[in-house]
């Protein structure tokens, strides 16, 4: 057969050998099918020519070809991009020859005597095992010998197939003749987390992990791995698994699913849920990833090593909570890294997406590390960056007093910000402490409530876009700014809505004369992340979540200041100010503020109203908060002196409450370089941290 191949220059390489090879097949209905089958024509043709360099470069470059499919158009034989939904369903996310190097020399420090066994058990088109190889040969391990340790498995045969070629065209490379035929034992397709193990039945297609791998899990005599009953275990597992969440949602596919994605994804959920081989993992809306880790550790054997690419939401994700703290109490979370990349990592994937590289240290048949602690370092701008004065020591215990509710990792930047935050926990209750059993509140000395108000989504059909009788404005957060209900960047609100459906939904809280919120669309490398602010009696959008309590007034004033942001922040990753990492803030309790006040006659809260007062931007719709402060409305335009020194004063007395002295307390106005910036664009200095310091020299206790 004879076509005409049109090569777009972008898509030379490996694009022009599949693209050659399309044109040598009869083309299927199914374009993605003709794409596969191209691909392994591809390697199969540059294997027969020799070019094992090509061999590789097909492998490397598999997600991305995922991306096109051959179509005729205008009689030549093209590429057609196709979007990312084909990639998105097979994981296929090529890890960086940088972060597979790091992960190799990571789990492959020296050799251990013996030949490791290496595993990846979402190898994909084989980068992390190639580096791993490469490692073996780079420490002295014989090409000959150096096959043997090499074993994969992945859901994708086409992946699977391309791996078995790049690894054995390297191991030819090196001086090793082989043919991708002998690795057909060793890296095998398969879902890798849903078959039988010796202590469950099969709750889906999936591996026999210890059928496939005997000699490395059904050792006789060795230890049974608690959950799995494998026995035996690999000595190196390297892994960059899928991202994916297993619940298919149309909007995050653009519509585009593949056909019989969302059949597949739930059948592997419900395996997840209940063969009971992931009890760590196997629960809630999963992401891929989490069962992933959870498997890639009962692989491990009792002193081997793990070294894992996955989401920087491992840290400070909820669903990620039980894993984390199990890892730690077993001593074998090693290390956790998280990077903020400058660029993208992935190619098409959002540079904002953090990363985490996470080093375990033995499997859970293995003796836990008495004592051990896990390094930690937030803000790495690559695998490689020597953590030095970013790294903290974080043992086990520790999970529990800084985050008390979920166990989640903190997001210390510094030993010193570990050393600050963990002396304020130990001084200062949560805002809401809940048994970590049943979640029921344990200690809620402010009588919380924070409710969700109208989804923007699901409550739509309540929205009218212009103002009419009985309708409220719908508020976002677009709209609010920091205790200014309209300080946001958006004047006037898009929608309207019944305020028979806002009596219906919060009612109560409307009760008050007015409602409170914060923005939970916020990021570290935000001036301030944690924005409250007062509101009118509004609709309100999801964004905007309200803050119900019995002192609301007075707990708005603590949440307004620098040092509970900061406080915050050492819990926050991503962009959404979840519920359950509020919750979990230090803030003094209500009886705090009871105290005779030594700043001036009355109570510290009388003290702290008075500055809670001058630091709102007034609008005449908060009458009910000015009522409740006893105050007449403020009607003058805002004097912004005077909030700048009220806040200054509020963020100084919390400083006091929470136990910061002044040196701490510098520090942690230090940490937020954006709101330097911010200010230096504005005033040439940092003003916010002048002012803050003089009101606390001013009322710091003698």
């Amino acid at each position: 057969m004879s076509r005409r191949v049109r090569v777009a220059p972008e898509l030379a390489g490996p694009a022009g050998l599949v693209l050659a090879a399309a044109a040598e097949i009869e083309a299927p209905e199914d374009p993605q099918r003709w794409r596969d089958a191209a691909v392994l024509r591809a390697v199969e043709n540059t294997w027969a020519a020799g070019d094992l360099v090509s061999v590789g470069a097909l492998a490397t470059g598999y997600d991305a070809l995922l991306l096109y499919v051959p179509a005729e158009v205008g009689g030549a034989l093209i590429l057609q991009p196709v979007g990312n939904a084909e990639r998105r369903h097979r994981g296929a996310f090529s890890t960086p020859s940088v972060y597979a190097d790091s992960l190799a020399r990571r789990a492959i420090p020296a050799l251990p005597g013996e030949l490791p066994k290496i595993v990846d058990p979402a190898c994909g088109a084989g980068n992390l095992l190639r580096a791993a190889l490469s490692r073996l040969l780079s420490l002295g391990v014989a090409p000959d010998d150096a096959i043997g340790a090499l074993h994969g498995v992945d859901a994708d045969p086409i992946a699977v197939s391309l791996c078995r070629s790049a690894l054995a065209a390297d191991l030819s490379l090196a001086g090793r003749p082989t043919e991708p035929a002998e690795l057909e034992r060793q890296v095998l397709a398969g879902d890798g987390l849903s078959g039988a193990t010796p202590r469950q039945e099969a709750a889906g297609a999936g591996l026999t992990w210890h059928e496939a791998f005997p000699s490395v899990l059904d050792v006789e005599g060795a230890v049974p791995e608690p959950v799995t009953g494998w026995r035996g275990g690999f000595d190196v597992v390297v892994a960059n698994p899928p991202w994916e969440r297993l619940k298919v949602h149309a909007r995050d596919w653009g519509g585009a699913i593949p056909t019989g994605l969302r059949d597949r994804r739930a059948g592997t959920a419900r395996a997840l849920r209940d063969a009971g081989r992931h009890p760590l993992t196997g629960a809630g809306e999963l992401n891929a990833y989490l069962p992933f880790v959870e498997t890639c550790w009962r692989l491990l054997a009792p002193h081997g090593r793990a070294a894992l690419l996955v989401p920087a939401g491992i840290a400070s994700d909820r669903s990620a909570a039980r894993l984390l703290e199990a890892l730690c109490t077993a001593g074998a979370l090693g290390r956790l890294h998280l990077i903020e990349p400058r660029g993208p990592i992935f190619a098409g994937v959002s540079g904002r997406v953090g990363v985490a590289v996470v080093e375990l240290r033995g499997g859970p048949a293995g003796e836990a590390g008495e004592g051990a602690t896990t390094e930690v370092a937030v803000g790495l701008a690559g695998p490689e960056q020597p953590p030095g004065e970013r790294a903290w020591n974080l043992p086990a215990h520790l999970l529990r007093v800084l985050n008390p509710n979920t166990a989640t990792a903190p997001l210390f930047a510094s030993a010193t910000d570990a050393s600050i935050v963990t002396e304020a926990h130990r001084r200062t209750p949560v805002l809401l402490r809940r048994d970590p059993a049943t979640a029921s509140p344990l200690d809620d000395p402010w009588k919380l409530r924070l409710v969700t108000p109208l989804h923007m989504t699901r409550d739509a059909r309540h929205f009218r876009t212009a103002p009419g009788e009985g309708l409220v404005p719908l508020w976002e957060a677009k709209h609010c700014a920091m205790l200014d209900p309209n300080g946001g960047t958006a004047t006037a609100p898009r929608y309207w809505v019944p305020l028979e459906v806002v009596q219906e939904r919060y009612g109560d809280l409307c009760a008050r004369g007015w409602l409170a919120g914060y923005r939970n669309v916020s990021t570290t490398v935000a001036p301030r992340t944690l924005l409250p602010t007062p509101l009118p009696v509004v609709a309100v959008g999801n964004s905007l979540p309200l803050i119900s309590a019995e002192r609301l007034p007075l707990l708005l004033a603590a949440m307004s200041t620098l040092p509970v942001d900061y406080l915050l922040r050492q819990k926050h990753a991503g962009a959404n100010v979840n519920f359950f990492k509020l919750e979990q803030v230090p803030v003094p309790p209500p009886e705090a503020y009871d105290q005779p006040s030594p700043w001036h006659d009355g109570t510290i809260a009388d003290w702290v109203l008075t500055r809670f007062a001058r630091a709102v931007v007034w609008s005449p719709d908060l009458e009910g908060l000015a009522a409740e402060l006893g105050i007449e409305l403020p009607t003058a335009e805002p004097d912004r002196e005077q909030i700048a020194l009220a806040r200054a004063e509020l963020d100084a007395a919390h400083a006091v409450l929470l136990g910061f002295d002044r040196v701490e307390l510098t520090h942690l106005i230090g940490t937020f370089t954006a709101l330097r910036r911010q200010d230096e664009t504005r005033h040439g200095d940092f003003a916010t941290s002048t002012r803050i310091l003089e009101a606390y020299d001013r009322l710091k206790p003698v």
